[in-house]
This record gives structure tokens, sequence and C-alpha cells, in this order.
């Protein structure tokens, strides 16, 4: 069975950038593991508590078909006062717990600091399949799109969001929709990235670069074979 381990800073992360792929990648019959390090809301003001968050969580993601996410105790945006090999070290166990065969994590210049310390983190923990020759090889490494993250990023070094990969989620968008609405204050009104309206013209316009009704785009970066 393919299993595809999906790395992300905050609870609703998951939904926003994977949650219609995702849902159609179960039905297909492969296995989605989210881990989600900063599993607590202390440094956010209007959120909901943690066991809150959590209950949402864990309604979000069996709407989709998820498996339980593992959920890290890192800090909600201060990961920049995190050690760069502790966050490595903790992605590199989740790949020697499930031997992913595919990854897909944030891209390195969202707006988000969070994103950012992780998506470098979860780069380098993706190489240990080289190290260690008793960790499944992995197939493909992938960015995902998070609106109102990925799409305030600003020009650097680092490069923009690059779409390359395109999925169909035709059928998918409104699960996704009814996924993000599960979890407390995250679906804001428009013009709102996160609204209803502007999620499901951004997959319209995904779609049309594509050849779909609507699409979930994402960066590649690494993959073996066709």
């Amino acid at each position: 069975m393919l299993l595809n381990l999906l790395v992300v800073a905050h609870p609703d992360d998951e939904i926003l950038g994977f949650g219609a792929t995702g849902a159609k990648l179960v039905e297909g019959g492969e296995t989605v593991q989210p881990i989600i390090l900063c599993g607590d809301v202390d440094a956010r003001t209007n959120r909901p508590s943690d066991t809150e968050l959590n209950q949402d969580m864990l309604k979000a993601n069996r709407l989709l078909g998820f498996s339980e996410p593992i959920l890290g105790s890192f800090p909600n945006i201060r990961m920049n006062n995190v050690d760069h090999i502790d966050i490595v070290q903790f992605i590199e166990k989740q790949i020697i717990d499930f031997g992913p065969t595919r990854i897909f994590t944030h891209h390195p210049s969202d707006l988000n600091n969070d994103h950012v310390q992780i998506s470098k983190a979860c780069v380098a923990a993706a190489r240990l399949f080289q190290r260690r020759g008793d960790i499944s090889r992995l197939e493909s490494l992938h960015y995902i799109e998070v609106l109102s993250a990925t799409d305030w990023a600003f020009p650097d070094n680092r490069g923009s969001f690059a779409p390359n990969t395109y999925i169909d989620i035709t059928n998918y968008f409104d699960i996704k929709i009814s996924a993000l609405s599960c979890y407390n204050g995250v679906m804001r009104s428009e013009p709102h990235p996160r609204s209803e309206k502007v999620m499901r013209g951004h997959a319209a316009y995904r779609g049309g670069q594509s050849g779909f009704i609507y699409a979930e785009s994402f960066q590649t970066v690494f993959q073996t074979n066709f």
C-alpha cells in the first residue's frame, strides 16, 4: 500500500494544502499519514483551546479518511527558536516508523515562518534513505500550497511556489471544504484567501492551468521513476 507522509506545521495545514488530493488517494486505496508538528495554540488569539483544536483536527481528518495525525509538541509561531536538528530528527523518526512512498510538506518561501523551518527540516530528513539501507526508498517529495501563506510569499533566493504537478480534485473539492469547516475559525468570509469563494476560484484557476474543472497543485522537487 502506498503511504503518503504529510508533514505540516499546524492543524488545518494538512487540509488546506492536501485535503482534496488526500481524499482522492485514500479512496484509491492509499494511506495519508499527517504529521503536525505544532500542536498548541498558545501564541494565537481568538483560537480554540488545545482540547477543542484536537477534537476539530480528529473530526476533519476522519472525514477525509486520513490516519490519525501524529502531533508534535513544537511551539506554535516560534519554530525559529527551535534547533534545526531537533526538527530534522523528529521528522526522521516518522520516516523510520512509517516508511513513506511520498512526502508532502510546506514550500520554503511561505510567509509563515513555522512553514519555512519545517520545510527545510523535512527536505533534510527526506534524504535518510540514502544513508540507511533499512529505510524504504522515497519515490517523491512535493511542496504543498497553503492559501494565506504560500500566496503571500515574497520573492527571495529560494524562489516562489512554482507548481508543476496538478491533481484533478473536481469530485473532491466539496469534501475538502467540509473538512476545513470542522476547524473552528479557519474558514473566513470573502475576500479572505480561506473563504470558500476564493478557494473555489483558486481551484478553478489551477484546474484551468491543467485541463480540469478543479485542481490542487504541488511543486515536485524530487522524483524517481515515472
